[in-house]
């Protein structure tokens, strides 16, 4: 299956790859062909990306009927007064540019790459094939009408947008317990799968993202806390995904939120090293990778030793240990970076906007040690923190093959 990859004008950088009907959309900012930010209000710049959607869509011969997941990663240290206040800007805008039923949505706070810009856009794309919307009896629901969707099912895939602890009338459950609202956000996303035939185990690629502000040992601490209930909802040996730390989620007071991509079908391949770095929790069963049909998702790497413990203390060190995890996982499946069609890249860095701006070149300059030109499509963002102490970086990737 022959990848087309879509490059920004005046740049290296690849907005969309496109292999067979799937369609991968690299995180899209609003920043103009010099570089420069456009807009200075979250509206101004939400219409700037959502055209820019539009036009790579056009170039990779797709619309926006044909996207199926949306993620809006917004600033967490932007001039929002609050969640609420942003996220009704936000819909403000997108919501004129999707007819119902639209894509599934995932909203996240965080951190940007660039001062001034608020928001950053992410998509999947199936041009064509067999669509099922799925919408359980009773499901948890919006405050508002909108044109979104909890999953939609292609063909064999399952796409599952961010699953919340809410009612069907869209109050949150489980105020201030993380146990609460994680068992509520994973039992919302088994029901999905389950609703499109699958179940826990047609789970490929899972991730989690949860609101905690400790320091130190209290990372893993609350991190375990939350993935033992977590483990409940997990088919053994589990999805591969990520566990990221953010700002906050589009409730004020929501301190987890969920999603993930199944596929259907057994004849799959779990992609797990000898000798890779493993998690805090003993006998865990959880995954490094999966290679299902021709398609690999590669779980959130990290530079750690056997015992969830960082390796290195420098972002160099860090990322160049990740992009050799992930060489090793795609490998077990036959895979090489030659296959990677999308890179999600989460990051730490503290400090100003000079020492971000030294973080991400050092991000891509090993990158590029690891992918030629032109490179997959790239969303990348930064977050709170990772499910452990001293961890900087943490790379998903997703593959295609020619099986």
């Amino acid at each position: 299956m022959q990848m087309r990859f879509i490059p920004a004008e005046g740049s290296g950088i690849t907005q969309a790859v496109r292999a067979g009907d799937l369609v991968f959309i690299g995180g899209l900012m609003p920043v103009d062909e010099s570089g420069a930010v456009i807009g200075s209000s979250l509206s101004t710049q939400a219409t700037f990306v959502f055209d820019a959607l539009k036009r790579v869509l056009a170039e990779a011969g797709a619309t926006l009927a044909d996207v199926v997941k949306h993620n809006v990663y917004l600033s967490g240290e932007g001039p929002f007064s609050n969640v609420d206040e942003a996220i009704a800007e936000l819909d403000g805008v997108r919501t004129a540019y999707f007819d119902s039923p639209g894509p599934t949505s995932t909203e996240i706070f965080c951190g940007m790459e660039r001062e001034g810009v608020f928001l950053v856009l992410d998509a999947w794309v199936i041009v064509g094939g067999k669509r099922e919307l799925l919408s359980p009896p009773g499901h948890w629901n919006w405050k508002s009408k909108l044109p979104f969707v909890h999953g939609w099912k292609v063909g064999d895939m399952i796409f599952t947008g961010g699953q919340r602890s809410l009612n069907r009338s869209g109050h949150l459950l489980g105020a201030g317990d993380i146990e609460i609202q994680t068992d509520e956000a994973f039992r919302n996303l088994d029901t999905l799968l389950r609703t499109a035939g699958g179940d826990r185990h047609s789970l490929m690629r899972q991730n989690t993202y949860f609101r905690f502000f400790g320091q130190g040992a209290e990372v893993t601490s609350y991190w375990e806390k939350m993935t033992n209930v977590r483990r409940r909802y997990m088919s053994i040996p589990s999805a591969a995904g990520a566990g990221l730390r953010v700002t906050s989620l589009p409730g004020a007071d929501e301190l987890i939120q969920v999603e993930g991509i199944g596929v259907l079908g057994e004849n799959k391949q779990r992609l797990q090293p000898a000798n890779h770095w493993d998690w805090s929790i003993p006998g865990s069963e959880f995954t490094q990778g999966w290679k299902i049909g021709n398609l690999g998702f590669i779980g959130g790497q990290i530079s750690a030793d056997n015992k969830a413990h960082a390796v290195g203390h420098d972002m160099e060190t860090q990322t160049r240990n990740v992009f050799t995890f992930i060489r090793r996982v795609l490998a077990e499946g036959g895979m090489t970076e030659a296959n990677v069609a999308k890179l999600y890249i989460y990051y730490h860095a503290d400090g100003g906007w000079a020492e971000i701006a030294r973080a991400r070149a050092i991000i891509e300059s090993v990158q590029r040690e690891f992918y030629g030109t032109p490179g997959p499509a790239v969303t990348a963002v930064r977050v709170s923190g990772f499910a452990f102490e001293d961890l900087l970086i943490e790379i998903e990737a997703v593959a295609v093959t020619g099986d």
